[in-house]
């Protein structure tokens, strides 16, 4: 890799200096002032269903779900569980069991997959229009967006570039990555580019862009610069709360995408996942591919887990077909 903008220190060739940056990094775990009692401590197997079953959970075969605790986490099981608790109480309800509750979390891993689908194509179709809106206005600089010019604030463009930069340096072993650092002294045109952005960089990219540009992108979707910069915003929690596996089923997001009379999203919002979805819709770019595939694939998970899903639970009104249908 040739010096310049992409090329960083190699720290580790002096053993002082990396020696002092362990000691630096061991002295920012520090534990003082917690009460280790206090801390829960590890349960095996056999403890986690024993104390399930004391919660009230009804549990047939316990070696099978000892096998399954062996590969699903017992805390992120317990997530799925917490609506289940009688009032003021840990003890679950009546007639709650272990098929229940793996059912449960069997569609929320289902779920996950077409909703990761989905986002990968919203995902790609807004690196390609962030990036063709950009540099069809600027056809003779393929670096502009590198450029503060094009940005209104400084301290956001800056936070970019050493996110980009640091991307760049970590992918240089890609073929695309490479030829452009063996052949362009390491600088990639904007196209080019965008494959490194993550969601978070392309929603700081867009929030920070100049207002005609914004307009611009926005007018691609229907919709105005407030709205799409929320939409990005709410899809990049999305995307990663999604790629953590974390639960979605009973799962409240905290935030709601901003509105747009024109789109679904003017129904009454939910703060769960269908909200996100309404989104997905409107940005997905094959109308024909949403409603013959991702549609069809939400519909059958739903059928499939109806006799332990509710709808109101990922925030689904009865008439989802409907309003997410393009």
């Amino acid at each position: 890799m040739r010096a310049g903008r992409y090329s960083s220190p190699d720290c580790d060739t002096d053993p002082a200096a990396r020696a002092e940056r362990q000691r630096t990094m061991a002295g920012a775990i520090s534990f003082r002032g917690i009460n280790m009692k206090e801390l829960k401590k590890h349960l095996s197997l056999h403890e986690q269903v024993e104390k399930l079953t004391q919660r009230g959970l009804l549990i047939s075969e316990r070696e099978k779900v000892e096998s399954a605790l062996f590969n699903i986490n017992y805390y992120r099981l317990s997530g799925y569980l917490h609506d289940f608790k009688q009032p003021k109480s840990d003890s679950y309800i009546d007639n709650l069991s272990w098929d229940i509750l793996k059912s449960i979390y069997d569609f929320d891993r289902k779920f996950t997959r077409i909703l990761m689908y989905a986002l990968e194509d919203v995902e790609e179709t807004l690196k390609t229009r962030l990036s063709y809106t950009i540099t069809s206005q600027f056809p003779g600089d393929p670096l502009i967006y590198l450029k503060p010019t094009i940005y209104k604030a400084y301290e956001p463009y800056i936070r970019f570039l050493e996110h980009f930069y640091k991307s760049v340096e970590n992918n240089k072993a890609l073929p695309f990555v490479k030829h452009h650092i063996d052949n362009y002294d390491g600088f990639l045109p904007m196209w080019v580019a965008v494959d490194l952005f993550t969601m978070g960089n392309l929603h700081a990219v867009y929030d920070n862009l100049g207002t005609k540009y914004k307009k611009d992108i926005a007018r691609s979707y229907n919709t105005g610069p407030v709205q799409l910069a929320s939409w990005i915003e709410n899809l990049t929690f999305t995307r990663n709360h999604l790629a953590h596996y974390m639960r979605i089923y009973n799962f409240n997001y905290g935030r709601t995408p901003a509105h747009c009379k024109h789109h679904p999203l003017a129904c009454t919002p939910t703060g769960m996942v269908f909200d996100q979805i309404c989104v997905m819709s409107f940005m997905y770019s094959d109308a024909a591919e949403w409603n013959g595939y991702v549609l069809l694939e939400l519909e059958r998970i739903l059928d499939a887990y109806s006799d332990c899903v509710s709808l109101s639970c990922i925030g689904f009104p009865e008439s989802w077909k409907e309003i997410l249908s393009k």
